[in-house]
């Protein structure tokens, strides 16, 4: 039973004085609390700024692409013989050397990369692995030393693209030994190497972006170097030990279009 007292309390007269809100108190100033005994979380120290990178490449971080490197050949200024859109790849130092003094050119020499991957016929003709791993490094490697260092002046990738990797005043090696319908002169010397991605089996087809590309360069070239239509050759017509350009190469379709911009 209830005790008078708890009766009273809980009268309908009381009740609300017992359910007021209780005044909460005031903290008082002072120090934070002190963590919690049980707690295992170490104090962690202001972290410090990482120190400052460098100044970041032109475009980083902007959206804005890096520039494209320079071309290397000047461009023409002739109106009537604009140089051609092309892709700078530019082959290593040690793969070619300057053309002997006073040497004009006069040639312009077509071959097949007896591979049918753009990728790897730039890597084989600019000696550049860089982010191909260390097994590509070695292979390209091993190659060079069966084979020797090649190189050329231009590459026609399978989709068309024209590519730059050597300026057209330096002596660039993709003839070897060979000579102009034998006159003993080094072909090297006085030619401007073209390289077409091609397996060179005479079944590997090439493109008809490759056969635009190629109407657009060689023409260019030869206006460019005064190079007669009869001077552009392919490599099997230097050295009778090689077969390319293969079989299946229209060499008509460029020749034409050569003695239409040079006669």
């Amino acid at each position: 039973m209830f005790s008078p007292i708890k009766r009273f309390a809980n009268t309908p007269v009381m009740r609300p004085l017992k359910d007021a809100e209780q005044p909460r108190p005031t903290p008082t100033p002072g120090a934070s609390p002190s963590p919690r005994p049980d707690s295992f979380e170490p104090s962690k120290p202001s972290p410090t700024p990482s120190p400052s990178p460098g100044k970041a490449p032109p475009g980083y971080g902007t959206g804005t692409p890096a520039a494209p490197p320079a071309p290397l050949t000047p461009p023409s200024t002739d109106p009537s013989n604009p140089t051609p859109p092309m892709e700078v790849r530019p082959s290593k130092s040690d793969r070619y050397n300057d053309r002997p003094a006073g040497a004009d050119i006069d040639t312009i020499v077509l071959h097949h990369t007896a591979d049918g991957s753009d990728r790897n016929s730039l890597t084989t003709l600019t000696g550049d692995t860089d982010g191909q791993g260390i097994f590509k490094k070695g292979e390209q490697w091993l190659k060079d030393k069966k084979n020797g260092k090649v190189s050329a002046h231009y590459m026609i990738g399978k989709d068309g693209t024209i590519y730059q990797l050597v300026g057209d005043e330096k002596r660039a090696w993709h003839a070897g030994d060979g000579s102009l319908r034998g006159d003993g002169k080094d072909v090297n010397d006085r030619s401007i190497g073209i390289e077409i991605v091609n397996e060179g089996d005479g079944k590997d087809g090439y493109t008809d972006e490759q056969y635009k590309a190629l109407e657009q360069l060689v023409p260019y070239l030869a206006k460019r170097y005064d190079v007669p239509a009869g001077n552009v050759v392919g490599h099997k017509e230097t050295n009778p030990q090689k077969k390319d350009p293969s079989e299946n190469f229209d060499f008509d379709r460029i020749v034409r279009a050569t003695e239409k911009k040079v006669g």
